[in-house]
Parts: structure tokens; C-alpha cells; sequence
């Protein structure tokens, strides 16, 4: 079949169970034949370094928790073996269709979305976050974050945790100094 008819959906999964929802995926398109219909499965993700108990440690942290992506040419046979896979919530985006009453199709991922979460990916393999980690951090140092909620603010090291890797900065929201917990990987210094 023809590579453009293969379209990308997101399947929700077990809290924590994304990985072993790709491995039963995995297993159950080959004993069901499926390799030229399900062509990839795809969980966000990328591998971070942090100090736990006073040891670096290496952990897969999800861009997207509880979430796998799967490209697809979508069908009953596909959408059945996906829904009965053990781990598998359901499908997001659905739409009821007008040939068949009733019956609800997944939608696909829009091409803009698609390559929204392959840049985005692209972007946090090439900015070197993980090489963040680790990296000397000192009180009343001015740094900027990096990801999350307080993405582009600055803020002043107000206290380091280096046993849960984590620093303690003074950012100003709202015009209010405030105190917020980050993890080291979450900012880089000015």
C-alpha cells in the first residue's frame, strides 16, 4: 500500500503503560500480519539524566503522558486490534460517520500537527537540555526557564536540592516575586 495513505492517530493509554503498550502493539501486528498497515508506533519521548539519592540516574520522560502515537491505515481490522489491546483506553479525535450510522472513526493528526510533534521533538534533541543536567548551579544566579508553565521567564537561584536535582527560583509573576521548584533541566543560566 502507498505510503501517504498511512496517517498518524493518538491512542490513549493506561497511566504509565506507554511502553508496554508499544511491545503488545509490536507483537500483536506481526502475529496478525499487519506490518504493511500499522507502520510505526511512536511514544513522545526523550531521556533525561537527574540526581536521585545523590546518584545520576537516566529516566524516559513522556512529552505527552499516557499518549502514543501510531501510523496507520485505518481500518476495522486496525481500529479492532488497537481498541483490544490490552493497555489501550481508546482513540482521541473520533467523529461519527454519515455511511454508517452510529459508527464512530478516529480521526487522523492534521499534517500541521504531525510535524508540530516532530519538530518539537527535533528542537529538544538538538537544544541539549540533557547536557544541562548536572551543570553547576549557584544562589543568587540568574537564570532563565526553559520549559513548562514559566517557559522565556528569568528568575534568581534562591536555594539547590541536589539530591532531587532540583532548584528553588525567584520569579516574578504578576508583579509578585514567587518562589517555584524546578528541575535542573527546566533552566539554563544567563
Amino acid at each position: 500500500m502507498e505510503e501517504k495513505n498511512h496517517k498518524w492517530y493518538i491512542i490513549q493509554t493506561q497511566h504509565s503503560y506507554e511502553n508496554k503498550v508499544r511491545e503488545r502493539l509490536e507483537k500483536r501486528i506481526k502475529e496478525n500480519g499487519m506490518s504493511d498497515l500499522i507502520v510505526d508506533i511512536y511514544i513522545p519521548s526523550e531521556t533525561v539524566s537527574v540526581n536521585k539519592n545523590g546518584k545520576r540516574v537516566t529516566k524516559e520522560e513522556f512529552f505527552y503522558p499516557g499518549y502514543v502515537l501510531v501510523k496507520m491505515i485505518m481500518n476495522d481490522a486496525t481500529e479492532s486490534m488497537i481498541r483490544r489491546t490490552p493497555g489501550v483506553a481508546s482513540f482521541i479525535g473520533s467523529h461519527a460517520t454519515t455511511k454508517e450510522e452510529g459508527k464512530i472513526v478516529p480521526s487522523p493528526l492534521s499534517d500541521a500537527d504531525v510535524a508540530r510533534i516532530f519538530e518539537d521533538r527535533e528542537a529538544k534533541a538538538q537544544s541539549g537540555i540533557n547536557e544541562l543536567i548536572g551543570m553547576e548551579f549557584d544562589i543568587g544566579e540568574k537564570v532563565q526557564v526553559i520549559d513548562g508553565p514559566f517557559n522565556g521567564l528569568n528568575g534568581i537561584i534562591e536555594n539547590i536540592n541536589l539530591d532531587k536535582g532540583r532548584v528553588t527560583v525567584k520569579i516574578e509573576i504578576f508583579g509578585r516575586s514567587t518562589p517555584t521548584e524546578l528541575e535542573f533541566s527546566k533552566v539554563k543560566k544567563l
